[in-house]
C-alpha cells in the first residue's frame, strides 16, 4: 500500500471539471503520438504535392512552439495542381461552438528561405459539408520573416460563409501559383476570445510536489487565482542545469503525470505559468525526484488510483453529478454515468484517496439534485443541465431512460450500504433520501403493456416507446431486472426474470441497430411471448428467443454467443453482482464470463491488428466502421476481476509499451490505434469505471460485498441466483 498512499497524497481534490488534456477551443496543440498526425487528412492533384504518411501530415518533435511537437507542412504548389490539408477537430465529446466574437490564432514557422508571404497557403474552416471562403494568411501577419515563429490572428467575423455551430476542421489550401516547394511548421491552432486577461505574470510559479512511480513522475502545482494564466509549462532536466520544455497543461488541471525515459535515474523539474500571449512567469523552485521500478501490485495501485482520480476531479459543482460534456453555456450531466462515479468514489474513500466526508457531501448533493428534477414514475431523463436542473434531450425529443435511472439507483443503494453509521446524522439523512428515490421508481410503468414482465429501456411523451428497445439478454439488462424484481413498492412479476431478462426481444417499432442480427424472417421460427404482448403503440407483437444458445467459439464453449454489445458492457453486469459461484437455471455465470473473455482474447490475437503481443487485446468490433483496429484498454485490464493473471498482463504491457501516450493522471485514454498510429485525446466514463471498479472487486470485493448486503436485493438475488 506504500505506493498507493504516496500517489493519492499528491492528488488534489479540486472543484473544476477536468476533461481532455486541453481546452475545447484548441484545434491542435500537440500530437499525442510522434511520426504522423492521424487527425489530419492530405489531398493533392496534378503536379502539386504534400509530404505525408498514409495521407497524414508529419509531426516535428524537434521544432515546436509549445512542447512537445508541431505539424510539418511541406508542399509543392503547382500552377496546374491543387492541394489541401485538413486539421480535424478531434473531440468526440467536448465541442467548441464557432463564435464570430472569437479570434482564430495559430503559430507558423517558415523554414524554406525562398518562401515569401505570397507563398503562404490559404485557410478555410469546415463545418460538416460546408466550407468557408478562403482567407489569405499573409493579410494577418504584421512582420513576415523566415526561421522564426510568427503569430497569426484572424477574427472569425472575417471568415465568410460560416455559422455559429460545430467545427469539423481547419484547412490549409494551396494557391496554385508559385511552382516551388515550401515547408512550414504549424502549432497551437486555437480560437481565443477577442478580449482576454493581460495581467503580467510577475510572481514565480509554485511546483508543490514531484513524486516518482516507475517511469511516471506525478507533478502537482499550486495555482493562484490569476485570470491571465492559461497554461502551466513543464521543464525537465537530468543535470539540474539544462532544462528542456516537455509539456504544457491547461489551468483546470492541478497536477499531471510525466513519463520519463528511464528508471533508477534522477530527474529535476521546474514549471512556469503561461499567459494568453505565451509569455512566461518566473520559474518555480526546482524539485528533484528519482524513479524506481514498481512491483505488479504497486503498479495496480497507481493505475487504479488514476482511474478513480478521473471521477474525483470530473464533476459539476452545482449538482455533484458527472459531466460527460464540457460547454460554455451549459453544464450537461449524465444520470447513468453518475452511477459509475458513485461506485468509483466509494472506492476512493475506502482507499483514502478522497475523504469519506467529501464523498458523502458529493453524493448528498447528487441526491438533493435528483429529488428536485423532472421525472416520470421515478424515472429520469438521461441528461440534465446541472445548473438549472432542466432535462437536456437529444434531438430535442423528451425521453425518460430506465437504464440510466437503474444505473444511478443501483449505485445509490450501494452507497446507502457504505454510509451505515447510525450515530452520524448526515449518513442517516442520506440513507433516508436514497430510500425515497428507490421507492418511487415504478418499474411496472416501464414494462410492455404495463404487465410487469418485459421492460422498455425508455419512454417518450412524444412517441411513447417507438424509439425504445426491449430489455433482455446477457447484458446489463440483468441489473435492471434485479432492481425491478427487488422493488419494495412496484415490483415486477416473478416471470420477469425467466421471460424478460432471459430472452432477447424485438418489437414492431424501430429496432436498435445492434439487435438487427436477431431479426427473424422465417415465420415458423418466430416465438411470440403471448398474445397479450401487443404493442400499446402499434398493435404489433413482440418476438423473443432465449438468450441461451449452446455453441463453441475458438475452442471454448459458450451459451451466450452473438452478444451484440462490446465486452466492456458485459463487464458492466458485474460492477455490482459478483459472478463467482453464481448460477441460475440458465447459466453458470463465473464460467460464462471466463470463457467469454478468453474467446474475445483468442479472436483478437488471431486477428493481430497491429501487434504480435498476445497480451494486447480488446479491439472495437464495430460493423461498417473503420474503428476495427482500435484497442480499448479497459477490456484487457478490467478482465482482472475474472482472470487476475490475464488482467495484470494486459495492464502491464499497455503501460510499459504505450504508457507514454496512453496512460495519464486520469488513467488510460479511450482507445489506441496501433495500425493508424493514433490515440484518443479523451476518456470514457464506462472505461474508467470498469478499470477502477473491477480492480477493486478483484482485490477486496468491496462493491460486490456492499451490493450483496442490500436487504431488498439480497432476498431476490439469493432466490434467483444460487451461490455454490
Amino acid at each position: 500500500m506504500k505506493y498507493w498512499s504516496l500517489f493519492v497524497s499528491c492528488l488534489f481534490f479540486i472543484t473544476h471539471a477536468v476533461k481532455a488534456d486541453t481546452y475545447p477551443e484548441v484545434i491542435f496543440d500537440n500530437s499525442l503520438i510522434g511520426g504522423s498526425y492521424a487527425k489530419s487528412i492530405v489531398n493533392y492533384s496534378g503536379n502539386s504535392w504534400v509530404e505525408n504518411v498514409k495521407k497524414h501530415l508529419l509531426v516535428s518533435d524537434t521544432l515546436f512552439f509549445t512542447p512537445g511537437n508541431a505539424l510539418s507542412l511541406k508542399y509543392f504548389d503547382a500552377v496546374d495542381g491543387t492541394w489541401d490539408a485538413d486539421i480535424l477537430y478531434s473531440r468526440q465529446k467536448f465541442f467548441y461552438q464557432v463564435s464570430t466574437k472569437d479570434i482564430l490564432t495559430l503559430k507558423i514557422y517558415v523554414q524554406t528561405p525562398s518562401t515569401t508571404v505570397e507563398d503562404l497557403p490559404m485557410l478555410t474552416i469546415k463545418q460538416g459539408h460546408v466550407e468557408s471562403d478562403p482567407v489569405n494568411l499573409g493579410r494577418y501577419l504584421d512582420d513576415f520573416a523566415t526561421n522564426t515563429w510568427l503569430n497569426v490572428e484572424i477574427p472569425v467575423k472575417d471568415i465568410k460563409n460560416i455559422t455559429q455551430g460545430t467545427l469539423t476542421a481547419v484547412t490549409f489550401k494551396g494557391k496554385g501559383g508559385s511552382n516551388q516547394g515550401h515547408q512550414l511548421f504549424i502549432d497551437q491552432i486555437e480560437f481565443l476570445p477577442e478580449r482576454h486577461p493581460n495581467v503580467k505574470l510577475s510572481s514565480p510559479a509554485i511546483l508543490a510536489n514531484a513524486t516518482a512511480y516507475d517511469k511516471q513522475v506525478l507533478l502537482n502545482w499550486q495555482l493562484p487565482l490569476t485570470p491571465s494564466i492559461r497554461y502551466i509549462k513543464i521543464y525537465r532536466s537530468t543535470d539540474k542545469e539544462n532544462f528542456e520544455p516537455v509539456a504544457v497543461r491547461p489551468i483546470h488541471m492541478q497536477g499531471c503525470l510525466d513519463r520519463v525515459p528511464e528508471v533508477d535515474k534522477t530527474y529535476y523539474y521546474k514549471i512556469a505559468w503561461v499567459d494568453y500571449n505565451y509569455l512566461e512567469s518566473p520559474f518555480s523552485e526546482v524539485r528533484e525526484v528519482k524513479t524506481k521500478k514498481m512491483s505488479d501490485e504497486s503498479l495496480m495501485d497507481v493505475v487504479q488510483a488514476a482511474h478513480v482520480n478521473y471521477f474525483i476531479e470530473n464533476f459539476d459543482f452545482n449538482s455533484g453529478m458527472y459531466l460527460p460534456y464540457r460547454r460554455k453555456d451549459k453544464a450537461i450531466v449524465s444520470v447513468k454515468e453518475s452511477g459509475y462515479a458513485i461506485l468509483t468514489l466509494l472506492i476512493g474513500a475506502e482507499r483514502k484517496q478522497i475523504s469519506r466526508s467529501a464523498v458523502l457531501g458529493r453524493i448528498d448533493k447528487m441526491v438533493n439534485f435528483l429529488e428536485q428534477v423532472q421525472q416520470k414514475d421515478g424515472v429520469f431523463p438521461e441528461l440534465f443541465d446541472g445548473r438549472t436542473g432542466l432535462p437536456e434531450y437529444r434531438h430535442q425529443k423528451p425521453k425518460y431512460s430506465l437504464t440510466s435511472t437503474a444505473s444511478i439507483v443501483e449505485a445509490l443503494l450501494v452507497a446507502r450500504q457504505y454510509f451505515f453509521k447510525e450515530d452520524a446524522a448526515e449518513e442517516v439523512a442520506l440513507r433516508k433520501k436514497i430510500t425515497k428515490i428507490w421507492e418511487r421508481v415504478n418499474w411496472k410503468a416501464f414494462s410492455f403493456n404495463n404487465d410487469g414482465i418485459v421492460l422498455w429501456d425508455s419512454w417518450s411523451p412524444v412517441d411513447s416507446t417507438q424509439r425504445a428497445y426491449l430489455l433482455g439478454g446477457f447484458n446489463s439488462s440483468l441489473n435492471v431486472y434485479l432492481l425491478g424484481l427487488s422493488s419494495p413498492t412496484f415490483p415486477l412479476l416473478p416471470d420477469a426474470y425467466s421471460t424478460g431478462y432471459a430472452n432477447v426481444h424485438l418489437h414492431g417499432g424501430q429496432l436498435p441497430n445492434y439487435f438487427s442480427q436477431f431479426v427473424v424472417t422465417d415465420s415458423s421460427a418466430q416465438d411470440s411471448i403471448s398474445d397479450e404482448h401487443a404493442s400499446r403503440d402499434t398493435s404489433t407483437a413482440i418476438w423473443s428467443r432465449s438468450m441461451v444458445r449452446d455453441t463453441v467459439e475458438y475452442g471454448l464453449a459458450t451459451k451466450v454467443p452473438d452478444l451484440g454489445v462490446p465486452l466492456v458492457d458485459i463487464y458492466r453486469m458485474f460492477f455490482t453482482l459478483a459472478p463467482h459461484g453464481r448460477k441460475d437455471q440458465f447459466l453458470d455465470y463465473e464460467q460464462q464470463v471466463l470463457n467469454l473473455l478468453h474467446i474475445a482474447k483468442r479472436k483478437d490475437n488471431e486477428m493481430g491488428l497491429g501487434t504480435a503481443q498476445s497480451d494486447i487485446w480488446g479491439y472495437y468490433h464495430i460493423r461498417n466502421s473503420n474503428n476495427g483496429t482500435r484497442i480499448n484498454p479497459a477490456v484487457g485490464t478490467s478482465a482482472v476481476f475474472a482472470d487476475k493473471e490475464v488482467g495484470i498482463r494486459a495492464m502491464k504491457v499497455l503501460y510499459e509499451k504505450y504508457g507514454d501516450v496512453l496512460f495519464t493522471e486520469y488513467g488510460f485514454r479511450a482507445w489506441l490505434d496501433l495500425k493508424d498510429n493514433d490515440v484518443s485525446d479523451e476518456y470514457l466514463a464506462i472505461n474508467q469505471a470498469a478499470i477502477a471498479i473491477m480492480m477493486e472487486n478483484a482485490r477486496s470485493g468491496l462493491i460486490w460485498k456492499l451490493y450483496s448486503e442490500i436487504p431488498d436485493i439480497k432476498k431476490v438475488q439469493n432466490k434467483l441466483l444460487k451461490k455454490n
